[in-house]
Parts: structure tokens; sequence; C-alpha cells
């Protein structure tokens, strides 16, 4: 993926259910292909139910989505929340079974007081 995305899109979300919608909206509006928008739908929805359901995050906390889409289609794609991050026993749940299997590359950590989740799609052939 080159250093300088194509098309680049952050969104801040409040800690509510009614995110997972408007995270699954923000996919929509991504220039990816028909294809993989569903999948990358899924995992976005996945992740910013962790953030929420496992985050501890505060009212007034937000979670990010960042997408980054180069012009080959290729996805680079992060949900950051101020929470503790997946504890070492949550990678056996179910929302990292979907990153294994649809993921070309994902992974996790912990930064500048965020919790980081990411993943990669590579351009489709």
């Amino acid at each position: 993926m080159p250093h300088v995305p194509d098309h680049e899109a952050t969104h801040l979300l409040p800690p509510h259910a009614a995110s997972i919608v408007l995270a699954r909206r923000a996919v929509e509006a991504l220039p990816l292909q028909p294809a993989r928008t569903g999948e990358v739908k899924l995992i976005v929805s996945e992740l910013v139910t962790n953030s929420i359901e496992h985050g501890a995050l505060g009212a007034h906390d937000r979670i990010e989505l960042r997408a980054m889409v180069d012009g080959r289609g290729a996805l680079h794609m992060e949900v950051r929340d101020p929470g503790p991050g997946p504890r070492p026993d949550a990678k056996r749940g179910m929302g990292w079974r979907i990153l294994e299997r649809m993921a070309d590359r994902w992974g996790s950590d912990r930064r500048d007081g965020l919790a980081r989740v990411w993943f990669e799609l590579d351009a489709a052939p």
C-alpha cells in the first residue's frame, strides 16, 4: 500500500449500539469493490461491537474508525478507542475468528493512550 492513500476517512463514534449502524454506513461510503463491502461491514461491526461491549468506555469517549484505500482497492482499516484493548484470551472470540478468516493481515496494539485493532485487505485480482 502506498504511503499516501488515494482515499482516507475518519469517523468518531459514541460508544452506543447505534454506532454499529453508523460504522456500517461509513464502510458503504468507501470506494471498495461491491463484493468486498459486505466483508468489511461484518469485520467493522464486530470490532465496533467489541469496543462498545469490552472497552469500558465512558459516555464522552469516542471510537475512532479510520480507513485508507489505495487506487487498486487495497484497504487498511483501524478501530481505536481509549479502553484497555483486547485481553489476551479475547482472541478466541467470534470477532477474532472472522478477522482471521477474512482479513489478509490484522493485529492489535495499544499506544498513545489508545487501543487499536487493525486489518488489511489486499486489492482484489
